[in-house]
C-alpha cells in the first residue's frame, strides 16, 4: 500500500473489517494516521468488534474510532478517506459489490483504495490451505472440499467465490459509470516479482543428476515462464486490487 499512498501523519485512512484493532492501533499511534475501522457484529465476526475497542482504550487511543457496522453500509459522507485499506474480508462479506462501491464512495478525489483478498480462480484455496481447481460456479468450492479433501464444507460455502481478477475489473466498469475510478492493478505484476527470483536449493545435499536438473531450471529462470502462465490465465494468489478515485 505504501507505494501508492504512504502513511504518515496527514493520511485519513479507513480499515474495513478492522478486526481485533491491531494494524489500526499500530497506524494511529506508531505513524500518527487519523485511522478509523469498521468492524460488524454478525455471526462469526462478533469479537473482533469488542476486542478491539477494548484494545483501543487500553493503548490511550479512541475506542470510537471503530464503528460497528458492516462494509456495505459505511457510516461515512462521500469524499471522507485518502486511503481506505482491507485485508481478507471481502470474500466474508454478504455483498462485495456493494463493499467495492461504499469503498470508493468514501475516498477522497485521488484516495487510494487497497484491498487484499484471495482468487478463486488460483490453483490454491488460503482458507483451507490446499490446492484447488480454478473455482468456476457457487457451490464448487463446498463441492470440493467435501469430496475430494474429505473435510466439513460449510465454511467453503460462506464465502464469497465469485471474487476473480474478471470480476473485478467487470465490477469496478460498473462503479465507474457513477463514481469515477481507476483500477491500478489486482496483483499480477506482485505475483510475477515473488516468482522471477531463480529457485533456490541447496544442491550438495542431492544427487548429482537432481542437482544438475535444479541448476538447469535455475539457469532457465523457469520462475518468470511460471509467474507469466499463471498471470496469463488469470490464476495469481492473493489479488492485491489498487484503485485511484478520480
Amino acid at each position: 500500500m505504501a507505494k501508492y499512498a504512504p502513511l504518515d501523519r496527514n493520511t485519513k485512512l479507513l480499515e474495513i473489517g478492522s478486526g481485533f484493532g491491531t494494524n489500526l492501533a499500530i497506524w494511529v499511534r506508531e505513524f500518527g494516521v487519523d485511522g478509523y475501522g469498521v468492524e460488524p457484529t454478525s455471526p462469526g465476526f462478533d469479537a473482533g468488534f469488542v476486542a478491539s475497542r477494548i484494545l483501543f482504550s487500553a493503548n490511550d487511543l479512541d475506542p470510537e474510532r471503530i464503528f460497528e457496522t458492516p462494509g456495505e453500509s459505511l457510516p461515512f459522507p462521500d469524499g471522507t478517506f485518502d486511503v481506505v485499506y482491507s485485508a481478507n474480508v471481502l470474500e466474508h462479506t454478504a455483498d462485495p459489490g456493494k463493499v467495492l462501491s461504499e469503498a470508493v464512495r468514501v475516498l477522497k478525489p485521488g484516495g487510494i483504495l487497497h484491498m487484499e483478498m484471495p482468487n478463486f480462480l488460483s490453483y490454491f484455496e488460503g482458507h483451507y490451505m490446499v490446492v484447488m481447481p480454478p473455482v468456476l460456479w457457487r457451490g464448487m468450492l463446498g463441492q470440493a472440499i467435501k469430496f475430494i479433501y474429505r473435510r466439513d464444507p460449510r465454511y467453503a460455502d460462506t464465502l464469497r467465490t465469485e471474487i476473480n481478477p474478471i470480476w473485478i475489473r467487470s465490477t469496478f466498469r460498473q462503479i465507474d459509470r457513477t463514481m469515477p475510478v481507476k483500477l491500478m492493478s489486482t496483483g499480477g505484476e506482485i505475483f510475477r516479482e515473488r516468482l522471477e527470483e531463480p529457485f533456490v536449493f541447496e544442491t550438495s545435499v542431492v544427487r548429482s543428476k537432481v542437482g544438475t536438473l535444479v541448476k538447469a531450471v535455475q539457469a532457465l529462470n523457469i520462475g518468470n515462464w511460471i509467474g507469466w502462465t499463471i498471470t496469463v490465465l488469470q490464476g495469481y494468489y492473493p489479488m492485491y486490487v489498487t484503485a485511484r478515485r478520480l
